[in-house]
């Protein structure tokens, strides 16, 4: 027997049962209060995963930031790279000819060339008060002097190997 066949035979004993119409009513304001909290449980997971990629981004932002740093003046402004520039070619220009003065090392040489290093370490710092401020001029200039003191310990570094040159002339050394 089909089952359509089976409703319509027992039709009087399966429609004795009368809705009651409170009980629906409570059911379907349960499944719209589900549905209602379904969609806020949505917006609060949507709104936190909003908040968590804009807290990303801005942590990449910075880090980006921090990634660019300045490693020289020409990257602040023209005049300033001119300048540098201008500066970087006397440096070279002196320590080519210090290196190219053959002799043995002086006593204070050491000493000198640990204030090349020292300025060296100057002019990173500096730097790094550029990258928080690329107005400080305050930094820019002690960028600048720190390759003016560069030319002068250079220059005394030539002067030690040729004040070396002449001692070395005047006392040769005895051999056995």
């Amino acid at each position: 027997m089909k089952f359509e066949e089976y409703i319509q035979k027992h039709r009087s004993e399966l429609d004795h049962r009368k809705p009651d119409k409170d009980r629906i009513w409570q059911g379907i304001q349960a499944a719209s209060h589900q549905r209602k909290t379904k969609r806020i449980r949505i917006y609060q997971w949507s709104a936190a995963a909003v908040i968590i990629l804009l807290i990303s981004g801005m942590f990449l932002r910075q880090e980006f930031v921090l990634q660019r740093q300045i490693e020289n003046l020409s990257q602040i402004n023209s005049s300033l790279a001119q300048k540098e520039q201008a500066y970087q070619v006397q440096v070279n220009q002196k320590w080519q000819q210090f290196q190219s003065i053959e002799s043995n090392a002086s006593p204070i040489e050491g000493m000198l060339i640990n204030e090349l290093k020292e300025l060296d370490t100057l002019y990173q710092e500096g730097l790094k008060d550029i990258q928080k401020d690329k107005n400080n001029e305050r930094a820019i200039m002690i960028l600048l002097e720190t390759y003016e003191k560069r030319l002068r310990i250079i220059e005394k570094l030539i002067y030690e190997r040729h004040k070396q040159i002449k001692y070395e002339e005047r006392n040769p050394k005895t051999q056995l």
